[in-house]
């Protein structure tokens, strides 16, 4: 349906995010922001900034990122996606584009963001499957990583995994669900909450995958919550790591 007149649009983003520092844009200009907002310039868009539901650290990927932004179009929304795909890199592509409501922000509105972070056990490393998945040797234990994630639900202060983004903002959120799985000759693990704090899903999976591999005791998530603190700051490789989709209310 043609539409005249600037509207507002809602575009779900993948992209792999190997080659780029991040979603968020960057000095050097290689954010996948960048990327976008120079494919919608180049289709007539002339505005400052898109938004953007999350900001996805440097190699972490992404199948549903939502971003969104207003432009004057007049050709229709399929028309819209194909013309901005036209302009992206292989690596980065509008999967589907809708026209939002006026005050739609893909952050502020958003209830839910589900992520997915997988690995594969080998004894050798494995160029292609790097790429999206953290290799770990010899395999972690199922059991252990499910028992230590369940401590995770629910709502709780996560700063022993994570830091907020502005200062003094809260480190409360609301965990959804946890849960690893097996995949073939590996696993991943599903987390969903109402928000993230920054590193918090790649420094829950590094415990986790240590408390499966016998390193680290079960109790240390819920000393984390309990206490705030670990005492251990590392995280899971971002190739890992996924945004499978961002959810909203009715």
């Amino acid at each position: 349906m043609n539409r005249i007149g600037k509207a507002r649009y809602k575009l779900i983003l993948a992209y792999d995010g190997t080659n780029y520092a991040g979603m968020q844009r960057q000095r050097t200009g290689n954010s996948i922001q960048d990327q976008v907002e120079n494919a919608l310039r180049r289709i007539g868009w002339d505005g400052r900034s898109i938004s953007m539901a999350g900001r996805t650290d440097c190699g972490v990927h992404a199948e549903g990122q939502v971003i969104s932004f207003d432009l004057d179009w007049k050709h229709g929304s399929d028309v819209l996606l194909r013309a901005i795909n036209a302009f992206l890199p292989g690596d980065i592509a509008g999967r589907s584009l809708t026209i939002a409501p006026e005050d739609f922000h893909p952050r502020y509105n958003a209830t839910a963001r589900f992520y997915r972070y997988s690995l594969y056990c080998d004894l050798v490393r494995h160029p292609a499957r790097d790429r999206y998945a953290w290799r770990i040797w010899p395999a972690p234990d199922l059991d252990r990583m499910n028992a230590a994630a369940a401590y995770l639900a629910g709502e709780h202060d996560f700063r022993a995994f994570g830091k907020a983004l502005k200062k003094d903002a809260t480190t409360t959120r609301v965990m959804h669900a946890a849960c690893w799985y097996k995949t073939g000759d590996g696993f991943a693990m599903d987390i969903e909450a109402n928000a993230f704090l920054y590193h918090m899903v790649r420094r829950i999976v590094y415990h986790l995958v240590h408390i499966g591999l016998g390193d680290l005791n079960i109790d240390i998530i819920k000393q984390g919550l309990e206490t705030g603190t670990t005492g251990i700051v590392r995280l899971a490789p971002a190739h890992g790591l996924s945004l499978v989709s961002v959810k909203y209310g009715e």
